[in-house]
């Protein structure tokens, strides 16, 4: 349950006021504020209007809760950011009820940012937000310049052609970068309508800092996914630039129009890039494939190194494989060489000796589940080195050198539920255990 709030109405009078007044009027409202049980500010906001918001978030003061109604709010192409030396909840009255569409939206804009280069804590949930799910890069929700425990729950982001959420460091900042969680929420359709397995689309992604940052399996400091729905997205959740991501206890589908993309994903350096995925942790989640299509993807690492088990590849549907391996990993840049045959020796490709700058060098997997829809393999291995397209990358990637199926030794998972949902969090504690 959230915690007591105060509700704002319209009178009929209110709503007479010309434009201008009226979100003056809404603007004061949130100012009528008083505080909870727990003694931190609730701050009611009479509009979910992109300008009723901006202004209510920046009068907040430390700390407080900035509450928005139930209502459907079309920003148009307005963007709302947060940067002030704050911390600060923006809480809707729930999924569903309060809606943000941004129809006009510009590409490869967001319609709300949290810059913490200035942001205290922040905290975000119980809205819906709404793309326009066209060929422009819309994005949704974006945190930049490493926000540090943050939380994320209870949202609804759908029809992204960029990013539902992206979670980005400061370039070529300096330690501590991005951590926190994001749980008990939803991202779907996020794809490009016209060409869907092409170009962004990620319910989630999540971009480091371009430094090269050491291993740190099992520690708080990455980004957390947990206890999420994804559906139909063409990357469910993606990384690059030296990013570290935890995905764990999600449910994520594809389907026939999604299904030549992988749902969990991570970026290797790509041709020009300075840096490509650092780590993920990637462990009992259910990718399951909805469709009907000769089989589909699930978990594609291109780079970085990290832990993959206990997930449940499965399928609903009526297809001859379902999902193809239980993990598959290739090389981004440069790529490998063609794939000479069964039984041919693998191959280096001329000018780039092992190891590929960021690929995977340090991966263990294990203790995965897989559910093939016709009861056999298909001739094809639970855990690939050979791209679909054709790529061989046996030389790169080897079995007890640079992967290991079987778990890793003295690896523990951070504590699971994320520390930051339960009664611990003494700034923002709000009962979503």
């Amino acid at each position: 349950m959230h915690n007591s709030r105060i509700n704002t109405t319209r009178t009929g009078a209110l709503a007479a006021l010309p434009a201008i007044a009226l979100l003056a009027v809404l603007a004061i409202s949130a100012a009528l504020a008083a505080p909870d049980s727990s003694g931190r500010q609730v701050l009611g906001v009479g509009s979910c209007a992109a300008a009723a918001v901006q202004q209510a978030i920046n009068d907040a003061p430390d700390g407080a809760i900035v509450e928005l109604p139930a209502g459907n709010c079309d920003w148009g192409s307005t963007a709302v950011t947060y940067a002030r030396d704050r911390s600060i909840w923006l809480r809707g009255a729930g999924i569903g009820n309060t809606v943000i569409r941004r129809t006009g939206a510009s590409g490869n804009s967001f319609a709300l940012t949290f810059d913490c280069s200035q942001a205290n804590r922040v905290e975000l949930s119980d809205i819906t937000f709404i793309g326009r799910h066209t060929s422009t890069l819309d994005g949704g929700v974006r945190l930049t310049n490493s926000c540090r425990d943050f939380k994320l729950h209870d949202l609804h982001l759908s029809g992204f052609t960029a990013s539902a959420l992206e979670v980005r460091d400061t370039s070529f900042g300096t330690a501590p970068y991005s951590r926190g969680v994001v749980y008990d929420s939803r991202f779907d359709s996020c794809f490009n309508p016209g060409s869907p397995s092409n170009g962004e689309g990620y319910g989630i992604v999540v971009y480091g800092s371009h430094n090269v940052v050491p291993l740190d399996l099992g520690s708080a400091e990455a980004v957390f996914i947990e206890d999420n729905h994804f559906e139909e997205n063409r990357h469910s959740i993606a990384s690059n630039y030296s990013s570290r991501y935890v995905a764990r206890h999600n449910t994520l589908i594809t389907t026939n129009t999604t299904r030549n993309t992988s749902m969990i994903d991570a970026h290797g350096r790509q041709n020009g890039s300075d840096r490509g995925s650092r780590s993920w942790e990637v462990y009992q989640n259910h990718l399951i494939y909805r469709g009907n299509q000769y089989w589909a993807d699930g978990i594609a690492m291109r780079g970085g190194d990290g832990v993959i088990w206990g997930n449940l590849i499965d399928f609903d549907g009526d297809t001859e494989i379902g999902i193809a391996y239980s993990a598959q990993l290739v090389i981004e840049e440069p790529q490998c060489p063609d794939y000479p045959g069964d039984g041919q020796p693998p191959a280096q490709v001329p000018g780039s000796p092992y190891p590929v700058p960021d690929q995977t060098t340090q991966a263990w997997i294990w203790d995965n589940a897989h559910v093939w829809a016709d009861g056999n393999a298909n001739g094809y291995d639970e855990l690939r080195v050979t791209d679909y397209g054709g790529w061989d990358c046996r030389f790169y990637i080897q079995e007890d050198r640079d992967y290991h199926l079987g778990p890793k030794p003295g690896y523990q998972p951070y504590t699971y539920p994320h520390p930051l949902r339960g009664s611990t969090d003494t700034i923002f504690a709000d009962g979503f255990d």
